[in-house]
């Protein structure tokens, strides 16, 4: 790639160049011809080329810093968020006694309905900013608009003074937590490419069960004090601010820019452009090197026959050997070996929008299915284990509250474990040759075995001393349980279209909304029927079905995630013989 800075002292005098203030490695210039000049070259579809230095973003627009600092705050702002899921659970007899509630009162409607209140407000919430995010719509914009309409009610419970005002506030919050998980997925799926996913899937994962348990421990410590009230200011006060800092810091990243059918036709382009040559030349604005490009690919689809990628030329760049002065013949040459690339129709931009038709294609594709479906049964166990577990521990196994709490804590600690292990080793075996397929795998054995600690824990009559196998069971039984949701929200990233994304994650969540919520409520019923062991039993096999659930993917997934990619290149190829076909009307006229 040329000397940005090279090629400008070339073809612009020194005093008609205006500084933007953009890090020249950020920027793309071309060629500048005087309009008038008969020494202009023309396009092969007849059109002179652009009359004026064209700074345009490249790739995504980001460096590697500003990508991890946008990611950052994405994982701030998403654990605030969840941190007022459950932040009245700590304080609900203090919060019942000023209500003037019951002891079934306070149950109903102070675990019940506001509880259903949240998500059954949140659920569509979801869907409608899950559709609107793969909209041609700032989505840092609206991410942060989601985080006002649902964290300034969330700040408004410190104000309520009936009942039915906390309903009302807690209704709306739903909006934030249900809209916030299809807007981050979208967001880092235009960030990062699919070597990548994985590694970025598992901060957004464990910043939702920090903010949970965050939001436990400050209500926990605030609330006995300072009153029930208080946590939620505490809580979306921050949410608020961290939203309008993302908002006011970050750049919109170029949809679809990390795809590799993207990076693949934008690699076309600079080699037609390195060899003068008329390539096919991109669509779509004003031609990139894409010189600070930061995959680690160098051809896009080529690999060392190791599996590990290589550094592409993208990062080196080459320095232009001092030339004639703007005005000279050779400088007219080197207008004249880019001008295919210099007009509007040559910037690989991808432009994709979310219609009906391409939502049903994909609600038929069989790994969106498979991953929708091991959502309800994989997410029970997990409701189980946060409603009951503690108290199963205390009363049918002879524990201390302080032991049985100490017992999920570790869970707890092994969901971190294995949330960060498997991001990291899921990327790895992704990566390999083979190893989308295997990832399948890794991800069905693993939650599968998941079941076993749980079997333990729940059935022994004794852990032995000190409970030490209790502590270990539940760590392991976390580690385990845990490695599939980064490495499943990547394939769910990779096996869809960028302007289905976000859709695509609004279902996801409907679904891990109904097992957490509902999943309490299921295992109420078969606690009724069968009694507590039995019944939690059940809800721990939830994971052994969704294990296999996750074998499904096994056949498929490989082949899925080359038609998404293959859907976008059918998406590039016909807005350009749009676009020539528009250019080419022009030229006749």
């Amino acid at each position: 790639a040329a000397s940005l800075r090279g090629l400008e002292a070339r073809l612009i005098p020194a005093d008609q160049r205006e500084d933007d203030g953009m890090p020249d490695d950020e920027v793309v210039m071309h060629p500048v011809v005087p309009a008038s000049s008969d020494d202009a070259p023309v396009v092969p579809n007849g059109t002179r080329p652009s009359t004026h230095l064209d700074r345009s973003v490249s790739g995504s627009g980001m460096s590697k810093r500003e990508k991890w600092y946008t990611v950052g705050l994405l994982t701030l702002t998403a654990a605030m968020l969840y941190a007022d899921q459950n932040l009245l659970a700590p304080n609900l007899s203090q919060a019942a006694e000023e209500f003037g509630f019951s002891e079934r009162e306070k149950d109903v409607k102070l675990g019940g309905w506001l509880q259903l209140a949240f998500f059954v407000v949140g659920s569509p919430a979801s869907l409608v900013i899950g559709w609107l995010a793969d909209k041609p719509i700032p989505r840092t914009r609206l991410f942060f608009l989601t985080v006002l309409i649902g964290e300034g009610p969330c700040l408004a419970t410190y104000w309520v003074k009936t009942y039915w005002q906390l309903f009302a506030v807690r209704a709306m919050t739903g909006v934030a937590v249900g809209g916030c998980l299809p807007l981050l997925f979208s967001l880092c799926g235009d960030l990062f490419p699919p070597e990548e996913r994985a590694y970025v899937a598992s901060f957004l994962t464990i910043a939702t069960g920090a903010g949970i348990a965050l939001g436990q421990i400050m209500a926990g410590t605030v609330g006995p004090t300072y009153g029930w009230r208080l946590p939620f200011l505490l809580a979306a006060a921050p949410a608020i601010c961290l939203a309008g800092v993302l908002y006011a810091t970050v750049k919109e990243p170029a949809r679809g820019s990390q795809e590799e059918a993207v990076r693949a036709r934008r690699e076309e382009v600079r080699r037609s452009e390195r060899g003068g040559g008329h390539g096919r030349a991109g669509t779509y604005g004003s031609v990139g090197t894409d010189a600070d490009m930061d995959s680690d690919v160098d051809s896009v689809g080529q690999r060392r026959a190791d599996g590990s990628a290589r550094r592409g030329r993208g990062d080196e760049k080459e320095k232009l050997p001092p030339g004639p002065g703007p005005g000279s013949p050779s400088a007219r040459s080197d207008a004249s070996a880019s001008s295919a690339f210099s007009s509007e129709a040559t910037h690989v931009e991808y432009g994709g929008k979310i219609d009906l038709a391409k939502l049903r294609r994909q609600l038929k594709i069989r790994s969106n299915l498979v991953i929708l479906a091991q959502g309800l049964p994989g997410t029970v166990p997990w409701g189980m284990l946060n409603a009951y577990f503690v108290d199963y521990l205390h009363v049918q196994k002879g524990l201390s509250v302080e032991e049985g709490t100490a017992a999920v804590t570790l869970f707890g600690l092994g969901a971190v474990i294995g949330t960060v292990t498997g991001g990291i080793v899921g990327q790895r075996i992704y990566n390999s040759p083979g190893g989308r397929s295997r990832i399948a795998l890794v991800m069905g054995v693993t939650t599968a075995l998941g079941s076993l600690p749980g079997y333990y824990f729940l059935n022994a009559s004794g852990y032995g001393p000190g409970d030490a196998w209790l502590y270990l069971s539940c760590l392991v039984g976390g580690i385990l349980a845990s490695v599939t949701p980064p490495n499943v929200r990547a394939v769910l990233l990779n096996v869809n279209p960028p302007e289905t994304r976000g859709t695509m994650f609004a279902f996801y969540t409907q679904i891990d909304d109904v097992g957490k919520g509902a999943g309490p409520a299921l295992v109420a019923g078969f606690i009724v029927e069968f009694g507590r062991r039995i019944a939690f039993n059940i809800a721990v096999s939830g994971w052994l079905l969704c294990g296999a659930i996750l074998l499904c993917l096994y056949p498929f997934v490989d082949r899925d995630v080359e038609n998404a990619q293959e859907a976008v290149r059918e998406e590039l190829d016909a807005e350009e013989a749009a676009l020539n076909a528009a250019t080419a009307e022009e030229g006749r006229t």
